[in-house]
């Protein structure tokens, strides 16, 4: 495998293929990874599955939702684009959220729309990284792109505000801003690797190391700063250790999420039942990352979460997030879903038959 010349780029269609299929097997890590969570606590095997996941899920969706959004531009339909698939199901989930959290735990609702429940952070950063993206963009230096540069900068500057945090998401828009700027070069980059056996070798031995550095610290493992949201003040560190912390973690979640796009299986054109089906699930992920939400909050009131101490108790989990992710992308539950998930899809539907319809891709 040559690293010094530009890959030749892969077949547009079988690109497309495998980054759904990568999509959907991120949205899986991101659904399990919520639901073991719950358990860390009580489970050594649920704290070490947390903290592995933990590692790179983040810059697994941003590098994905970075080279989806390669093309958005700042003009008003990017801008329609950003507040139908993205800001507009958010108000729809943040009500739904204030609901459940008073249903089942009491919680009087904020009606803080600047600050987000649980999971709900990732729709107002995808919304603030499409509209900073087509700006940076065109920063140039002598012909030389500058935008991947500029946004580090940005993200170590963001850990020395104190303040900074979940008010509109600003901490984790300008921390993965860089890898979301990056994704596109990344991604294309994986398109043409996976075809190299040895690539995808070495993707499997780097996620193995990093499971390998998760079990040699077990509860020792500092989960915090990859999760990107607070301050080196919050985090106790100075300014210089802080931002040291921040390009290691943001170094080690590209490399990790490069590896596991590398090491998913499957080959170009999805030729199986299972690829093709993964490839289709990998179009509709927005509805097991939303739906799951509100599910968990249930889930982490009821006795499911007790006595929570075998590894078969955290197996049962995972398998249980991998099943419920199938039935959310199953038709009759993107059906029924459609209005809460994508509103202006199941407006559309409604519309008179003379009317042009739109067709409507899960965001991201």
């Amino acid at each position: 495998m040559t690293t010094d010349a530009a890959p030749a780029p892969a077949h547009p269609q079988d690109r497309q293929t495998w980054i759904d299929q990568a999509r959907w097997a991120a949205i899986v890590l991101v659904v399990a990874g919520h639901a073991v969570g719950l358990l860390r606590t009580d489970s050594g095997l649920a704290l070490l599955a947390s903290n592995f996941v933990y590692m790179f899920h983040i810059p697994v969706l941003v590098l994905l939702a970075g080279w989806g959004a390669r093309r958005s531009q700042a003009g008003g339909e990017g801008l329609a684009r950003i507040f139908q698939q993205l800001l507009l199901p958010y108000v729809v989930f943040q009500l739904l959220a204030f609901g459940v959290n008073y249903l089942v735990e009491d919680d009087t609702p904020s009606w803080s729309f600047t600050e987000q429940t649980f999971g709900l952070w990732f729709l107002v950063a995808l919304a603030g990284w499409r509209l900073l993206a087509p700006w940076f963009r065109g920063l140039q230096f002598r012909g030389l792109p500058l935008a991947v540069p500029a946004a580090a900068g940005l993200a170590l500057a963001a850990g020395l505000s104190p303040q900074i945090g979940g008010f509109l998401s600003l901490s984790r828009i300008l921390v993965f801003l860089p890898l979301f700027l990056a994704g596109p070069w990344i991604v294309d980059r994986i398109s043409v690797w996976r075809r190299d056996r040895r690539a995808r070798m070495a993707g499997a031995a780097v996620l193995a190391a990093g499971a390998a550095v998760t079990l040699a610290l077990r509860g020792d493992f500092w989960r915090t700063p990859f999760l990107g949201s607070s301050g080196y003040a919050d985090l106790g560190l100075g300014s210089a250790e802080g931002m040291l912390w921040r390009l290691l973690v943001l170094a080690a979640g590209a490399v990790m999420a490069t590896a596991f796009m590398l090491a998913l299986p499957g080959r170009s054109g999805a030729p199986s039942r299972a690829g093709a089906w993964t490839a289709r699930a990998g179009q509709y992920t927005m509805y097991p990352y939303l739906l799951h939400l509100p599910l968990l909050t249930v889930v982490d009131a009821s006795p499911l979460v007790q006595s929570a101490g075998s590894p078969l108790h955290t197996a049962l989990f995972m398998a249980a997030s991998a099943l419920f992710c199938v039935l959310a992308v199953w038709q009759p539950v993107v059906a029924l879903a459609r209005p809460l998930v994508d509103p202006r899809a199941a407006w559309t539907a409604l519309r008179p038959a003379g009317r042009d319809r739109e067709p409507t891709r899960t965001a991201g």
